[in-house]
């Protein structure tokens, strides 16, 4: 009797110890299907990242960053311009001077009003001639670069080369208004040739900043543009010219291949946590939810990706939906942190997304005032409506980048104005200033902000 209860308790104790390794087994098994699981996800998000022809990794990146074919190489070029203006000694001599100056007034009077800063900025203008006049022949070449980045860096990436062309490019807004009020608008258009030049220096970047920096110095060509038409002879020529140079750039294809370095660079944080903060490592989970954090990542990029390839409205609404599954898959704390980089890295690209879209904008705008002031050349007036102006002296109306309808267009005070609706999607008929999205609008008043 005694011997069968010894054995009965050891049958028990292997019955619950088998129970207990089962216990123990069964959540592993889920677990390790589960990483598998978020594996293969991963997977298939890289082949189809492959299968589109996008770099996974620097050094596809490195090969993917190239200069349009076709198009010379003007790289040392820019470095040895604008290398110069991006020291303390160029600081301290523009300081008290606009545009370039941390000190110096907002606003350069228009041509024909006085300048008082006026001998100051020649007088900074010919101690950098140099860097004006390599700033030009660059231009010459069409201004296409590819400087040596080091894509292993990932988002700590240094970009000296692109802050440098920024001082570049405040320089030879100066030198436009300086010619300006000179009287010489043949100098003045070669000088915003230039500005409008000194973008395509980074317009082949696979760098979110880089565009960002792009768009800063369009946006100043631009606005140097239409704050100086109303006051200079430019002949019908020149003013084609200026046509053709807002035309130049394709702000949703740049946006687009910002996207794919931003891709690689948030894999490489992904891999290396270390390089996006040490206090981010320490958060429990970050290693074990990598794969599946990492896949999310991919698939939501990859959509919005897809949106840049069709329009800009696309772009906008693949946003909006890769947005709004991310706050689905993050609304308990437990998928707070298996998500947290992806939450991380994500929101950030929206704010690019309205900076491409306001950029395009504004070259359309600019193209449509530079368009009237032909008209005016011609016919002594502004046209009244905006299909005056097609085919002579626009192929066709523009499409506003937000909602694809005509960019909006009338006569005020006697001057042009023309706007695009902005990210708010609601046509304010030009308004801009105090709303808190305005219209993006431009006009030849000389009278009125825009």
């Amino acid at each position: 009797m005694g011997e069968q209860k010894s054995k009965r308790g050891r049958n028990v104790a292997i019955a619950l110890a088998a129970i207990g390794l089962a216990g123990f087994l069964i959540p592993c098994a889920g677990i390790l299907t589960w990483r598998a699981s978020s594996q293969a996800k991963l997977e298939k998000q890289l082949d189809r990242m492959r299968a589109n022809g996008q770099p996974t990794t620097a050094a596809e990146l490195s090969k993917h960053y190239v200069i349009p074919a076709g198009a010379e190489d003007a790289t040392q070029l820019w470095i040895d311009a604008c290398t110069p203006l991006d020291t303390e000694q160029f600081r301290l001599a523009g300081t008290d001077l606009p545009i370039v100056g941390a000190n110096g007034p907002l606003e350069i009077p228009p041509p024909g009003t006085p300048w008082k800063e006026q001998a100051a900025v020649q007088q900074l203008l010919n101690t950098y001639a140099d860097s004006m006049q390599l700033m030009h022949q660059a231009t010459a070449l069409g201004g296409y670069a590819r400087f040596d980045h080091d894509f292993t860096q990932g988002i700590a990436l240094l970009l000296p080369n692109v802050q440098s062309l920024r001082s570049g490019a405040r320089m030879l807004k100066l030198e436009a208004h300086t010619n300006a009020h000179r009287g010489d608008p043949a100098a003045c258009l070669q000088s915003l040739e230039a500005l409008f030049t000194i973008g395509r220096a980074i317009e082949n970047d696979p760098i979110l900043v880089s565009q960002l920096v792009m768009i800063a110095m369009d946006g100043m060509a631009v606005r140097t543009t239409v704050d100086l038409l109303p006051h200079l002879q430019w002949n019908d020529s020149q003013l084609q010219r200026l046509q053709e140079l807002v035309r130049q750039p394709n702000y949703l294809d740049s946006v687009r291949n910002s996207l794919l370095g931003e891709q690689v660079f948030v894999m490489q944080a992904f891999e290396n946590p270390i390089s996006i903060g040490e206090e981010r490592t320490t958060l429990p989970g970050l290693p074990f939810f990598r794969a599946g954090d990492q896949a999310l990542y991919l698939e939501l990029m990859g959509d919005y990706i897809e949106g840049t390839k069709v329009s800009w409205s696309e772009s906008f609404r693949a946003a909006d939906s890769a947005q709004t599954r991310l706050t689905e898959a993050t609304k308990s704390p437990i998928h707070g942190i298996r998500y947290l980089l992806t939450t991380l890295f994500f929101p950030a690209l929206e704010a690019v997304n309205a900076a491409g879209a306001r950029a395009d904008s504004y070259a359309k705008l600019t193209d449509v005032l530079i368009a009237a002031q032909r008209y005016k050349l011609a016919n002594s007036d502004y046209p009244k409506t905006i299909e005056e102006l097609v085919p002579t002296y626009l192929p066709s109306v523009p499409i506003d980048p937000h909602d694809n309808a005509p960019v909006r267009y009338a006569l005020r005070d006697g001057y042009p104005i023309a706007w695009c609706v902005g990210i708010d999607m609601v046509d304010d008929g030009g308004i801009g200033g105090g709303k808190a999205e305005p219209d993006v609008t431009l006009t030849l008043n000389p009278e009125k902000e825009d």
